[in-house]
């Protein structure tokens, strides 16, 4: 797929999407309060053979209902 503009629909779609994805994580992130668990290791050590960006291992979060939701 090309994101150049060369096909209007499927540039209007990925738009789309990526608005719905964005308006998804907003949505949780003010109803929810997401935390670093104790068993995520800190520093991170990132993985040197991943293609982008990543930790060796898992990272654990804690994710719970906020209490001061209006």
């Amino acid at each position: 797929m090309l994101l150049t503009g060369s096909n209007n629909t499927s540039l209007a779609g990925v738009r789309f999407g990526l608005l719905q994805t964005k308006v998804g994580l907003i949505s949780l992130l003010s109803s929810y309060d997401v935390r670093v668990s104790e068993k995520t290791p800190i520093p991170l050590v990132f993985d040197p053979r991943a293609f982008i960006l990543a930790p060796k291992g898992e990272i654990y979060l804690k994710i719970t209902e906020r209490s001061d939701r209006r």
